[in-house]
């Protein structure tokens, strides 16, 4: 190993303690970014409110401690509500919101209403599948007349390869393909639409809602629609990672690691990339520590499914993204931040949510050092 039993336990202390302290502030509330230093929170959780869920189940799994089970369960009625009372306001991020609230609690505890609460929404989120154009809507059409808003109704986005593991779960836990057929559709759909033939990513594609005919890729939080957004070669370089896992496609493996090999080459002298690798011009332009700590996790399940040096190869690529996150851009010497990383960005050309804690960073860097701190333990190189 890189570094020492000793230090991954720090690491691993850090958020710990940290996500303990914001437990007992935040209470049953859902947060999303930080200002200031501090927290803000959404009532209904908007698209990321479970990844506060998702870190302290992590927590949970890594320790045992029933302090973070409560915490996580007690928000869970804000989304339990919006899916009975407004499941007009979910779209595809239906997969973030329930899987890492309800089908983790389920996995950790066995919870029958996690349970009937996630395959819920995976019924949702299957009634969103364009069976001409085999994709899953990613948006709701916002304002209707207003054509970006109206195009939703034929957008799929790249980080809806990370809500497909909710349709997988589902098959594996009633029996039912249907799931797994639409998720695995999906992914396909998107390895030649989405991806472009350079392995770069479009932040978004769109197809003609009523034909299902490819049309073209357009931004919405990159720096044009022709470039690479950090955040969202994060998500399919794991994103395709997960679907290998649940399908056996070999094709999707192969597929992740030339995503990850872009991301990889892209990365900043200080290990962490910009928020959009096509920038013209870096000078003042931000960081998104978010979407390495999305990477650095998806390269470890990368990892997973290698061997030997290969295995080696993407487990080491992910530690470094840890350590320099850990070394440069967390905030273990700022007790007084509530985030566990700075420096993350959430969206550039609108300025919503710039040089912060975003709470799906701090998620996707907890999986990431408790999965690879297990390894760390043991004493042995094996991904688990």
């Amino acid at each position: 190993m890189g570094r020492s039993v000793a230090l991954m336990k720090e690491l691993l202390s850090f958020i710990l303690e940290k996500t303990r302290k914001n437990a007992l502030a935040f209470g049953d509330r859902l947060p999303s970014a930080t200002v200031n230093g501090k927290y803000r929170f959404t009532d209904d959780g908007s698209w990321v409110g479970s990844f506060w869920n998702g870190l302290l189940w992590t927590c949970y799994e890594t320790t045992g401690d029933k302090f973070y089970s409560s915490a996580a369960q007690s928000s869970q009625y804000r989304l339990i509500r919006r899916l009975h009372d407004n499941p007009n306001t979910l779209d595809h991020d239906i997969g973030f919101l329930y899987s890492l609230a309800f089908v983790m609690d389920y996995n950790s505890t066995g919870n029958p209403l996690a349970r009937r609460i996630a395959l819920e929404a995976a019924d949702l989120l299957c009634s969103r599948y364009n069976e001409r154009g085999r994709y899953i809507q990613a948006w709701n059409v916002w304002e209707p007349g207003e054509a970006f808003s109206e195009m939703n109704k034929g957008r799929v986005i790249v980080d809806c390869m990370y809500n497909l593991p909710l349709l997988f779960w589902a098959t594996e836990e009633t029996g039912d393909s249907r799931y797994r057929d639409i998720a695995a559709n999906h992914a396909s759909t998107c390895s030649s639409t989405i991806v472009r033939s350079d392995h770069t990513i479009y932040h978004t594609y769109l197809f003609d809602h009523v034909t299902g005919m490819p049309l073209r890729g357009q931004t919405h939080q990159g720096y044009h629609d022709e470039s690479c957004w950090s955040r969202g070669q994060a998500w399919a370089l794991g994103g395709y990672a997960y679907a290998y896992r649940y399908t056996g496609d070999r094709s999707f493996l192969e597929l992740s690691k030339k995503l990850a090999k872009v991301f990889l080459a892209n990365l900043e002298e200080d290990g962490i990339p910009m928020w959009d690798f096509s920038l013209a011009d870096k000078k003042g332009e931000p960081r998104d520590s978010s979407a390495a700590a999305i990477a650095a996790s998806g390269l470890l399940e990368i990892a997973s499914h290698e061997e030997g040096t290969v295995r080696e190869y993407y487990r080491s690529a992910a530690e470094r993204l840890l350590m320099c996150l850990y070394d440069r851009y967390s905030t273990v010497r700022l007790p007084n931040e509530e985030g566990l990383l700075l420096h993350a960005c959430g969206n550039r050309p609108t300025g919503e949510d710039e040089d912060c804690s975003l709470i799906y960073g701090d998620y996707y860097f907890a999986e990431a050092v408790t999965r690879l701190y297990s390894v760390t333990e043991s004493g042995e190189r094996e991904i688990v």
